[in-house]
């Protein structure tokens, strides 16, 4: 496993992280839950391969995520870096940061997070949300009380926001959005690591999207498929502002795979360089681009809205129509999926300001 320095904290860290989003789940009455003994085994076998740097969020696993980040910490806790976040569509009143940071703590059987922050903000919404729950002096006591060591923010804004929240002061750490479809935060993310903060990746291999590759991809640069997560990972830990790039695995051949990857290096310059230009010309066709977060879900008509732009995205940046078009169908036919009543209660949901209805739209227009 390679390590890099996390910012200036003195922390080293592994160059893979392990997002606990994507746990293994079971399925009972219709509904997922965390695998409990799966996830903790798996997490556990993630540290024995070098891992040391675990990122949870409130919302994870329907809500049972930090359970078992919490047992698989058992006896390792001095090992591994965690980090926690302060979930933004759960703040609604006074004391609602506290609180919580109080529940998640007392769910992982931690007495303290290594960072802790602020899920999901930009500049307006970490004001707006301060304004009716005082989110921030709260956070800022919770880490002097030594609830957490160091404070952090994950981001979903315009890319300029960065630089404004990195100028408070108030941060060692930085998690946002990047990889070769999406590179808006590249800028912010250097401008962070100038001023310490460490850089930690979410989305490298876009949700599990980039782990096709586009037929222009295999044929100008001489690959296929089974090298796509690789390409993707090599690609974010070449950018030399990047500490961590956090992988959602649900699978031992997930952890192997990606601690590989990693092992091998970052693209070289050649790799990097080819690899910009192919991709200058398909940024015009990523116009539709959505990252897969899912706070437009859910949506109260059960219109499946990101994968159904994944599917999008599919066929109009990586040309794979064919099998968009068989998974979109295949979407339609579930028992539980809706159509869009157009209410608009997705659109400011969206952080990157997608037009979700027309997008829609469109998409069942060429896939459907």
């Amino acid at each position: 496993m390679q390590y890099n320095d996390l910012g200036t904290t003195g922390l080293s860290v592994s160059a893979l992280g392990f997002g606990s989003m994507r746990l293994p789940m079971t399925n009972i009455g219709d509904m997922n839950f965390v695998d409990l003994d799966q996830a903790v085994e798996l997490m556990q076998y993630a540290f024995d391969s070098g891992i040391n740097y675990v990122d949870c969020g409130f919302q994870y696993g329907n809500m049972q995520a930090e359970i078992a980040v919490g047992r698989a910490l058992r006896g390792r806790r001095d090992q591994v870096i965690l980090t926690g976040k302060a979930t933004k569509t759960r703040m609604a009143n006074q004391g609602d940061m506290r609180r919580m940071i109080e529940h998640q703590l007392q769910r992982l059987q931690v007495d303290h997070f290594d960072f802790y922050g602020f899920h999901g903000v930009g500049w307006d919404t970490l004001y707006s949300i301060d304004e009716k729950t005082g989110w921030i002096d709260q956070m800022h006591r919770a880490r002097d009380e030594g609830l957490f060591k160091r404070m952090c923010f994950s981001f979903h804004d315009e890319p300029s926001s960065i630089r404004k929240l990195v100028d408070l002061g108030w941060f060692d750490m930085i998690t946002c959005q990047y990889n070769y479809l999406d590179r808006r935060n590249q800028e912010g993310m250097a401008y962070a690591a100038e001023k310490g903060l460490g850089v930690c990746v979410m989305g490298p291999v876009g949700g599990g999207r980039l782990s096709m590759l586009p037929p222009p991809v295999q044929e100008r640069l001489g690959m296929d498929d089974a090298e796509a997560v690789s390409l993707a990972l090599r690609f974010v830990l070449a950018n030399p502002s990047v500490s961590c790039a956090l992988s959602g695995m649900s699978s031992r051949d997930m952890v192997d795979h990606n601690a590989a990857v990693v092992d091998r290096g970052p693209l070289d310059d050649k790799e990097y360089q080819d690899l910009e230009r192919l991709l200058a010309e398909l940024d015009q066709l990523a116009d539709l681009y959505c990252t897969g977060c899912e706070y437009c879900m859910p949506c109260p008509h059960h219109v499946s809205i990101s994968r159904r732009f994944q599917l999008m995205n599919q066929h109009r940046v990586w040309g794979c129509t064919r099998q968009a078009r068989e998974a979109y169908q295949r979407l339609l036919a579930r028992d539980a999926e809706g159509e869009c009543q157009e209410c608009g209660e997705c659109l400011p949901k969206c952080p990157q300001n997608i037009d979700i209805i027309e997008q829609l739209k469109e998409t069942h227009a060429v896939l459907g």
